[in-house]
């Protein structure tokens, strides 16, 4: 793998990104640099690329439910809920973006890869979540802006869009008996929640040279969620 800045790197799926890239990344997280706060990102990619010698690969795996704020549907959903989802799935996605777009175009080009979400495509009674949709959808838009801007400086910008994951933040979901058995119907292939490592393989895909002309695009790795 290139030389990769995984962003949300102790979380479930910045975890598994960050091993895959062993020796070769670099983490952070909001305990060590927070890219959710003005100045963050530009220092997340400035230490990446000192530790590593530059940067070919940004990762951002930072992300947030709303749920214990009070996130649901439109008619219920919380101002604390709305800000605080947008602050850290949405703004800090922009802040990565306006950092790594022109830090990689520098160097010759490079990756980037921002993990979505599968319900910024589907509506479901069990998972209305306004503040958490509308932030995974603002997400697909700054990557295509992004990706056209990047493109005649080499720099590719893509995102992968999972379904339920296993990680601490699907628990609720995955704990909720009804909700689990569920999964069959939601996620047909396989019928059961992605595994961190799934998400990152595709991740890993879009950082690497076998998706040397894909750029814009979003992956869905949700066990066929959104083709219901």
């Amino acid at each position: 793998m290139t030389r990769v800045l995984v962003c949300g790197a102790t979380g479930g799926i910045g975890a598994a990104c960050l091993a895959a890239a062993g020796d070769r990344g670099v983490g952070v997280d909001r305990d060590t640099v927070d890219i959710t706060a003005p100045g963050g990102a530009e220092k997340a990619v400035g230490y990446a690329t000192s530790r590593l010698g530059g940067l070919d690969g940004v990762v951002h795996a930072i992300g947030m439910s709303g749920r214990s704020l009070g996130d649901g549907p439109v008619g219920a959903c919380t101002d604390e809920a709305w800000a605080s989802v947008q602050r850290v799935n949405l703004e800090s996605v922009f802040r990565l973006l306006r950092a790594a777009l022109p830090a990689l175009a520098r160097t010759g080009g490079g990756s980037v890869v921002v993990v979505g979400s599968a319900l910024a495509h589907t509506l479901d009674d069990d998972f209305l979540t306004a503040a958490y949709a509308v932030s995974k959808s603002g997400v697909e838009t700054l990557v295509r802006l992004a990706a056209y801007e990047g493109a005649r400086h080499g720099v590719r910008v893509n995102a992968v869009a999972p379904g339920l994951v296993d990680t601490p933040m699907a628990g609720r979901a995955l704990g909720d008996p009804p909700l689990r058995a569920r999964l069959p119907e939601l996620m047909p292939l396989g019928g059961r929640a992605c595994t961190p490592d799934e998400v990152a393989a595709a991740v890993v895909w879009l950082l690497g040279p076998d998706s040397a002309r894909v750029t814009g695009a979003v992956v869905p790795v949700d066990g066929g969620w959104t083709l219901r």
